[in-house]
């Protein structure tokens, strides 16, 4: 063997693995870029997905307040009229009561005009 068909033998080995090198190197970027693609896509619709249901949380926070406040204003509403029902209940009995104590004065009178009118012994 000839050391100048060595020199080319190595030459073309090195040129095969710069060529094996520069391939396997524009692969690893090429696989690099799909890999970063993916990644940045898979957490954009994950941010995306967090958004969309923080504006669905605060919704329904919002409902929820109205709601409590409905309830607060009906609840409110409903002690009143409890209220005027307790009032209610309270005149009947004071009118019950009336009607007792003047019941009761009327049978006084009713005696004293009929021990007036009996004819004396």
């Amino acid at each position: 063997m000839s050391l100048t068909r060595l020199l080319n033998e190595h030459q073309s080995k090195q040129a095969a693995l710069r060529r094996d090198n520069e391939r396997l190197r524009k692969e690893a970027v090429l696989s690099a870029g799909h890999f970063t693609d993916a990644l940045a896509e898979t957490l954009s619709n994950r941010v995306s997905q967090i958004f969309v249901n923080q504006k669905d949380l605060e919704q329904e926070a919002k409902n929820l307040s109205l709601q409590s406040a409905r309830y607060a204003k009906q609840t409110t509403q409903w002690l009143a009229l409890v209220s005027q029902f307790d009032s209610a209940l309270k005149e009947l009995g004071d009118v019950q009561n009336w009607v007792q104590v003047i019941e009761k004065d009327m049978e006084q009178v009713t005696r004293a005009l009929e021990e007036s009118k009996a004819p004396e012994t």
